[in-house]
């Protein structure tokens, strides 16, 4: 008897600790996120955003169908060109409203003054002239400001991404990984890192996640390449970030080859930080740099169908922790030109489109 008691006191305890294990444990929060760093513009200029018809605040439109962050971008100086708007104040405006919904919150380091991207990484005005020292020093300085002012108006992010779709470097020229066919991979991770350290050091002894984002989210090599390149010269992270859109990026069979590989390869969690599908009758034709690529027709419910198998895709890889729609918050308003109508998660009135059900927690 004596025997059989210790062994039911022993599966008792075992099972106490399994208990308290699950609990210390709780499952990670699936990010369902959304850039939209021209909401407050939009506003601005007179948007209104829909439901049915019904007038509804737009950050109770997303939260409501699971939406848990928003994605901020910043630029230096920003020129005001369209929507070029993302000064630090302005950001900090923003973020309060997103804050104040509940959203956490990613803010995307441009490190320009305008668009950066593939085919745009321009240097910032102010930083032109200075030498690779200065600009280093810069590029950690401010970096440092940046997250300091968040922080001291009680918006600090809860995830900094450092540079925008980065693949061949940032700050051009200094930064340009590709240089009359040759890689200077040395100067770029120099500047990468100081935006990193520069980052780190606002924030002191707490742990922020940095991702590096590049646009390769069909393309094995190009991804493959890039981390290893990275790593090799000294570049400490904790998320990847890749963009998909499949005019641009590839198939879905594409984008799963290149999830499957990192999730073999990389310790970092996975983050598809832009995607986008449209829903207004347009398709980019094909060209030299648009893919033949169409995997439902661009309508409502085609933009439905595109991320409802985007997110079940995700779902699949464990090191994928979430997904982000760009600029779903763009709609037709008085005196705007237009820059991506029908990619919006909004008709042109302002009425919610389906597609914004369609990418889940769980």
């Amino acid at each position: 008897m004596k025997t059989r008691s210790t062994l039911l006191i022993l599966i008792t305890f075992m099972l106490s600790i399994s208990s308290c294990s699950e609990q210390q444990a709780p499952k990670q929060e699936f990010m369902v996120g959304a850039d939209i760093s021209i909401l407050k513009m939009m506003e601005d200029l007179g948007a209104v955003y829909k439901v049915n018809g019904t007038p509804t605040a737009p950050l109770e439109i997303f939260t409501s169908n699971g939406y848990n962050y928003a994605r901020l971008r910043i630029f230096n100086n920003p020129n005001m060109r369209g929507p070029v708007c993302n000064s630090l104040d302005y950001t900090i405006d923003l973020a309060k409203q997103t804050k104040a919904a509940g959203m956490k919150l990613l803010l995307d380091f441009h490190y320009s003054d305008t668009w950066a991207d593939p085919q745009h990484q321009i240097k910032p005005a102010a930083w032109d002239s200075i030498t690779f020292e200065a600009l280093t020093d810069s590029v950690f300085s401010y970096s440092k400001t940046v997250i300091a002012a968040m922080d001291a108006a009680g918006v600090i992010p809860d995830m900094v991404q450092v540079g925008n779709e980065i693949t061949p470097g940032f700050i051009w020229p200094d930064g340009k990984i590709y240089k009359d066919g040759n890689e200077d991979w040395e100067s770029f991770c120099t500047l990468l890192n100081a935006g990193i350290n520069g980052t780190k050091a606002a924030y002191g002894d707490i742990d922020v996640p940095i991702m590096i984002h590049i646009d390769k989210g069909g393309d094995l090599n190009a991804t493959s390449k890039f981390f290893h390149k990275i790593e090799e010269y000294g570049v400490e992270y904790d998320l990847i970030g890749l963009s998909y859109y499949p005019w641009w990026h590839g198939t879905f069979d594409d984008l799963e080859k290149n999830l499957t590989w990192l999730s073999e390869h990389k310790t970092q969690d996975i983050v598809l930080v832009e995607t986008a599908y449209y829903s207004n009758g347009y398709y980019p034709e094909p060209a030299e740099w648009v893919l033949d690529i169409q995997p439902f027709p661009p309508t409502e419910q085609g933009q439905y169908d595109f991320l409802h198998t985007l997110d079940s895709i995700a779902h699949i890889y464990p090191k994928v922790k979430g997904i982000f729609y760009w600029q779903p918050e763009e709609i037709k308003v008085p005196g705007k030109k237009e820059w991506v109508i029908g990619r919006s998660l909004f008709d042109d009135d302002g009425n919610v489109l389906k597609g914004i059900t369609a990418i889940k927690e769980n």
